[in-house]
């Protein structure tokens, strides 16, 4: 996890470079996607639940809570229609914690329609469902 916020500080380094654009749907998801001279950093939030994702424009690292930045794994396919970008490990130790997570990002015609999070902690009895948010059909505000 200390690698996540080194990983967010670097992708926050040059703030006089960013752009923010916010994004809402009507089941309570806002999102802020703060564009960045190196990457994007999305901060999602849906009540009480928060998370914040980075992501390099090149796509090849990128950064989340619930993956070491050692293990993240970045897919990404381009359409005629837009972007999907796909970042998730497998069960690995994550500070002090054994954790597995994925981020599913989609991006239409330039704009952001989907992200959905999912991480989980493996617990004594197996994994416990720890965040996950799924913000569907967003528009920009």
């Amino acid at each position: 996890m200390k690698t996540t916020i080194l990983a967010l500080a670097f992708l926050t380094t040059f703030s006089a470079f960013a752009n923010t654009t916010t994004y809402s749907n009507n089941q309570g998801c806002t999102v802020e996607v703060e564009s960045r001279k190196n990457g994007v950093i999305y901060y999602v939030s849906k009540g009480n639940k928060n998370e914040v994702v980075g992501v390099t424009n090149d796509l090849t690292s990128g950064t989340f809570v619930y993956c070491d930045d050692s293990v993240l794994q970045i897919n990404s396919f381009e359409g005629k229609k837009g972007i999907g970008i796909l970042m998730s490990c497998s069960e690995h130790q994550n500070g002090h914690a054994v954790t597995r997570g994925r981020v599913d990002i989609d991006i239409m015609g330039g704009e952001l329609t989907k992200i959905a999070i999912d991480g989980q902690i493996k617990k004594l009895l197996g994994w416990k469902q720890d965040t996950k948010i799924e913000c569907l059909n967003l528009v920009k505000k």
